[in-house]
């Protein structure tokens, strides 16, 4: 599962993982070759993504 962060103020967003799958966390690897979804969803409307700080 993944969260997902909408940054308003360049337009972007960012994937972050917040939990591995069942099969992922019983895996070495941590590989997961199911469907993903999002478990969480907010926007930063003040704050630009990491890349475009970066710039």
């Amino acid at each position: 599962q993944y969260e997902k962060i909408n940054f308003s103020a360049c337009g972007h967003e960012e994937k972050r993982l917040a939990s591995y799958c069942h099969f992922a966390r019983n895996d070495p690897n941590h590989q997961c070759f199911g469907a993903w979804n999002y478990k969480y969803e907010w926007t930063q409307h003040q704050h630009k993504c990491n890349n475009c700080i970066e710039r």
